[in-house]
């Protein structure tokens, strides 16, 4: 086993912050594997796309068993997940450095992603993907309104006095005085056609965006279904009488949301737009006229945390997932015995320091 951390130094609340968690967690990194005598790398991006080129690169050079566990946001895991979807030999996890961090939510004990040797420990659960057409989303898509509070909330958490969660809640009250309201055409595969000008439009595989809302409060990881919600546009009055609601996930059961709020389950639809208008594909900024929408089943070998589980789940699934943890130790046991046989041979890393070339430490 070869183990990659990919580190963002972009991700999070501040620059001056990133930079900080950035240098703790590579010290951390470096401890946890030089003490296993593990063969690891770190790697630091330094564009938008990067991320997804390192992870195609290593891919290349070898056929052996891989873990990438990238140190940001949930733009970070999208991106490496994109690079390498349904390799059984690849593995992706997260030590969650975002400003919103919405996928890990979808789990149990979320502290111990930040945990380097849960991490290490940690065991791969099949999850799926959606796609969008040649591209790939971990989490959620949004559409109109939600995407608009994206772009203000980026914005406003350049403020250090600013949390991310209220970033993104000033960012809903910023949007709801500008014009909103997005033509949309929805064609599902039951001849279902949904053509008017909608408040926004949550296409979720997790339940999760915005710091905590809980938009999509039905989704699974595991189901091989698209979870929507889809909002009509409504007067500003009724949005924000909405909005708590939509927040705790409570609507699906509130009588006045339901009349505003059309929830689907489907595994394949697509949408059409006037022109190109802005999406938010996992936290980051895209575009798109039209857009083709599937499931990738079990695309995503996705590494739980040892004493973390997935919080919501098909009960058959459920039983796997506890299988795979409960094994986690005895298959991790196997590879570090394997990998510190080896050690001599592969290891670049020593007592006395990190082997580094460009942006890369071995």
């Amino acid at each position: 086993m070869i183990y990659h951390f990919v580190l963002n130094p972009m991700s999070g609340k501040s620059l001056k912050a990133a930079k900080k968690t950035v240098e703790e967690m590579t010290e951390k990194i470096r401890k946890a594997c030089q003490k296993r005598q593990l063969s690891y790398r770190i790697y630091y991006t330094t564009s938008v796309g990067d991320a997804t080129e390192y992870v195609r690169s290593m891919i290349n050079t070898t056929q052996d068993r891989q873990r990438f566990i990238c140190v940001g946001g949930d733009g970070t895991i999208n991106e490496i997940v994109n690079s390498a979807p349904s390799l059984p030999n690849i593995e992706f996890g997260v030590i969650p450095n975002g400003s919103g961090n919405d996928f890990v939510r979808n789990f149990t004990n979320t502290e111990l992603f930040s945990d380097i040797d849960a991490q290490i420990d940690g065991a791969p659960m099949a999850l799926d993907l959606i796609k969008w057409n040649d591209s790939y989303c971990v989490n959620m898509i949004n559409i109109g309104f939600d995407c608009s509070v994206v772009k203000e909330a980026s914005r406003l958490k350049r403020f250090k006095f600013i949390s991310p969660g209220l970033s993104y809640l000033f960012g809903v009250f910023i949007a709801v005085f500008k014009k909103y309201g997005t033509k949309m055409k929805l064609i599902f595969d039951d001849g279902e056609v949904i053509d008017t000008t909608l408040l926004l439009t949550a296409i979720a595989n997790g339940r999760f965006c915005g710091g905590g809302f809980n938009s999509n409060p039905e989704a699974l990881l595991d189901d091989g279904i698209i979870d929507l919600a889809i909002i009509k546009k409504v007067s500003r009055f009724t949005f924000m009488g909405l909005l708590g609601a939509y927040k705790k996930g409570t609507y699906l059961s509130n009588k006045r949301a339901q009349k505003y709020i059309t929830y689907k389950r489907v595994s394949h639809f697509k949408m059409e737009f006037d022109g190109p208008i802005p999406i938010c594909v996992d936290g980051e900024i895209k575009g798109a006229k039209t857009i083709d929408f599937s499931v990738e089943r079990k695309a995503l070998n996705f590494v739980i945390p040892k004493g973390s589980g997935i919080r919501y789940s098909n009960e058959a699934d459920s039983e796997d997932a506890n299988e795979a943890v409960a094994d986690a130790k005895d298959t991790q046991v196997a590879d570090v015995n394997e990998t510190v046989a080896d050690a001599k041979d592969t290891q670049l890393a020593d007592e006395n320091g990190i082997f580094m070339s460009g942006t890369t430490e071995e």
